[in-house]
């Protein structure tokens, strides 16, 4: 195959892909790495419904492979239109762009706190599942009305919701109690 004929079927792979991705709803992703806000104990994996970006944000901690030779990074993306879902699905991923070519990693497991995004043309979806796949596949499912009315309600301190909200959702949590506590926090009120 000479170089023109392999362009051209390139360029036509790639155009009918991109048909495929802007039919489904999704326009884009990607994976950063982070450094947590707050403490860096283990929490279940966040996700954030982003209406002014069309976004949907997932943030979570991952091990993976060696940390001189591999990365977190996300495996595949899914959107059923019909269910108005998105499946996501993040794995340990070579950092060697070229992976036929020989590289010397270290022996060692690493972990790291990333935030995935996946950005949509249209409205965001109802439902969202992350599968982190590690030595167990471990699935977190939101439901993004659930979700809001968790994020919006004022939870008695240290009830299982009120846990759950601070961390799901914890600029809108903290911004509702004091909205509702008449401008600070019922902890800080004398």
């Amino acid at each position: 195959m000479n170089r023109r004929s392999f362009v051209g079927l390139l360029a036509g792979s790639l155009t009918a892909m991109a048909g495929c991705l802007g039919r489904s709803g999704v326009t884009g992703s990607n994976v950063e790495h982070i450094e947590p806000r707050r403490n860096r104990e283990q929490r279940p994996t966040i996700v954030a419904f982003d209406e002014a970006a069309s976004a949907v944000h997932i943030t979570g901690h991952m091990v993976y492979g060696s940390s001189s030779c591999d990365k977190v990074g996300i495996s595949s993306t899914t959107y059923d239109a019909e269910a108005n879902s998105l499946r996501i699905v993040m794995e340990s991923q070579s950092k060697n762009p070229i992976p036929f070519l020989p590289t010397v990693c270290t022996a060692n497991v690493a972990g790291t706190w990333y935030r995935a995004t996946v950005q949509f043309a249209d409205e965001l979806p109802q439902k969202v599942t992350v599968v982190e796949q590690r030595g167990s596949n471990e699935k977190r499912v939101v439901n993004r009305h659930e979700q809001q009315q968790l994020c919006t309600t004022n939870h008695p301190p240290d009830s299982p919701d009120a846990k759950e909200a601070h961390w799901t959702c914890p600029e809108q949590y903290v911004a509702n109690s004091v909205r509702e506590c008449g401008g600070l926090p019922e902890s800080t009120r004398g």
